[in-house]
């Protein structure tokens, strides 16, 4: 009876830690998505729209700091998640 109560609590565990992982990395997919579109919009609004750089010049500076700011979002939610996990 006792292996049987060990094998449903571990399956239970094993269920819940994937549903942790799987929840967790869908909410990091979002918040970089979302962070990476807004910093790309503002980044690209203040180089091409106020200080009126062409946009050839621009475009691989644009993408490079939105990259570089989703990394605030990320690790903070990584973090978080792995707690959560464990």
């Amino acid at each position: 009876m006792d292996d049987e109560e060990n094998t449903e609590a571990r399956a239970a565990s094993g269920r819940r830690i994937a549903g942790t992982v799987a929840g967790s990395f869908s909410v990091v997919v979002v918040l970089a998505a979302v962070s990476y579109a807004v910093m790309v919009s503002v980044v690209n609004w203040v180089t091409v729209g106020v200080l009126s750089y062409p946009v050839g010049g621009v475009a691989p500076f644009v993408v490079i700091t939105g990259a570089i700011l989703t990394i605030p979002i990320v690790v903070p939610t990584v973090l978080v998640s792995v707690r959560m996990a464990t």
